[in-house]
């Protein structure tokens, strides 16, 4: 199946709230929504969200790119695309790879998760995300998360002035939960080895699950003495940027688990790559958005379709972040689980008014 067309169009969608962790905030997100038309008249539907870190930046770069992306796929295989985008943004390569698993998916009439592996499940527990910085707020958040019925609840920390005041929100997350539901910890790199270590070792009595990447990710040493030095599962999320940083990371032991984010490591099929690699080395994945768009969305909840069961939670339930989307009906979550659509391909519809109402001009971005 050749690809004959390639068009786009960037969009801003709000959040209900400003989103910080300990590295960032935003209010927005800024993606491209390209759609690959096919020789065999399928249009496959791709999302370039770059990680909100990166800012305006990450949608500019990707814009740039455009042009010669759009040169190497024209006339293209649907299949060869993975291997066209080496030197263009990981957000870019990942709606390529998407919009080309969801022609290929349509095509045979089966969803893009079959299309990546025959043993897919239609059924994915997903965790709640939460973000407020006081401790009243976070255990409110955790209170409706629970009463949602999620099984497990990530926090974001890193942000406390002192480690009294990380230990009293966590404390409040953990009685807002109960003892049943699984707590998770995110510290987004924020803390030196030293403060990862007496900070996780403090927090242990909390019953956590996991802590993501509670060091830099440029330092897999730290992650690795962090890892041996606390008896908590350790997974690592910002250092898992492609193939070859997930294969150092499992070579230096430095991750019981890795967190795959299809923006960030370019796609699906490389996801899958990723996941084979950890699995080799015993070690598990989850997967996450970028709080992307329902076809981002989508297209995360296909590949954690995936994961060998029994599967952790996976950071899919993010919806509820925005104010808006560009397609009908998105992913969502229900008693803490999501449901793959039940079309072929990645089983969402682009709604053509929300996206012409979300629609900015790339002028805007590149401003």
């Amino acid at each position: 199946m050749r690809i004959v067309g390639l068009t786009w169009t960037v969009f801003r969608l709000p959040l209900r709230v400003p989103f910080r962790t300990a590295t960032s905030a935003f209010v927005h997100r800024d993606g491209i929504l390209l759609r690959l038309a096919t020789d065999a008249g399928i249009v496959g539907l791709g999302e370039a969200s770059p990680h909100p870190a990166l800012g305006p930046q990450g949608v500019r770069e990707a814009l740039r790119a455009l042009e010669r992306v759009e040169e190497r796929a024209l006339g293209a295989e649907a299949e060869e695309l993975p291997d066209i985008g080496a030197d263009i943004p990981p957000a870019l390569a990942c709606a390529l790879d998407v919009a080309a698993c969801d022609a290929l998916a349509q095509a045979q009439g089966i969803s893009v998760a079959r299309l990546l592996s025959a043993d897919a499940h239609e059924i994915v527990p997903v965790n709640a995300t939460i973000g407020a910085a006081t401790a009243a707020g976070a255990a409110a958040e955790a209170a409706a998360a629970r009463d949602a019925g999620f099984q497990c609840v990530k926090l974001k920390v890193g942000m406390a002035a002192t480690p009294a005041t990380e230990a009293e929100r966590v404390a409040a997350v953990r009685r807002a939960l109960g003892p049943h539901i699984k707590l998770r910890l995110d510290a987004n790199g924020a803390w030196s080895r030293e403060q990862a270590v007496s900070t996780i070792r403090a927090l242990a009595s909390f019953d956590l699950e996991l802590v993501e990447q509670p060091v830099p990710a440029n330092d897999v040493e730290g992650l690795a003495c962090v890892r041996a030095a606390v008896r908590v599962l350790i997974a690592a999320d910002e250092a898992v940027t492609n193939a070859e940083a997930a294969r150092r990371l499992l070579e230096a032991g430095a991750a019981d688990i890795l967190v795959l984010k299809p923006m960030v490591v370019g796609g699906l099929r490389p996801a899958c790559r990723i996941r084979e690699l950890a699995a080799a080395a015993g070690a598990e994945c989850i997967v996450t958005t970028t709080i992307d768009s329902g076809v981002g969305t989508a297209a995360a909840l296909h590949l954690a379709a995936t994961l060998p069961e029994p599967a952790r939670a996976c950071g899919l339930a993010t919806r509820s972040l925005l104010a808006g989307d560009i397609v009908r009906d998105p992913p969502a979550a229900h008693s803490g689980q999501m449901l793959l659509p039940d079309r072929p391909g990645l089983g969402v519809e682009l709604d053509e008014k929300l996206l012409s109402q979300f629609a900015i001009s790339e002028g805007q971005v590149m401003a």
